[in-house]
């Protein structure tokens, strides 16, 4: 696992996962762009725990940024391009040995907010 924590290795595995999404979403012409931050940004952790309070000490792997898929209108004026973060530190510091899978599970996860699955329960029903 040394090896994974390396920048390069790191983004390598994010372009897998993100290779692994079935063809005809990955085509989507509107399909989020997928950054790779070290670490959630403060503000967006805080706005998370408040709004879906979370316990103080629980890790963000991702967030998806923008307005879901099932809920655009042709009518709106959009300030940022809706994108997919996948936070390097958190799944580094809870991965389990399976650095693959982790991103991935995150990847994915993420992709179904952007797919217009709203909730966190939504997501899990998915399997993701």
């Amino acid at each position: 696992m040394a090896e994974a924590t390396k920048a390069e290795s790191f983004d390598e595995i994010v372009e897998w996962a993100y290779s692994t999404l079935p063809q005809k979403i990955r085509e989507l012409p509107d399909f989020p762009g997928i950054q790779v931050a070290e670490e959630p940004p403060e503000d967006i952790l805080k706005a998370t725990r408040r709004r879906k309070k979370w316990p103080r000490g629980t890790e963000m792997l991702g967030c998806y940024s923008g307005v879901f898929r099932t809920k655009r209108s042709h009518s709106q004026i959009r300030i940022a391009p809706d994108m997919i973060f996948v936070f390097r530190g958190p799944i580094l510091r809870c991965s389990r040995g399976d650095l693959r899978g982790e991103v991935k599970r995150v990847v994915w996860h993420e992709v179904a907010h952007w797919l217009g699955y709203e909730t966190e329960e939504q997501v899990k029903e998915l399997g993701l």
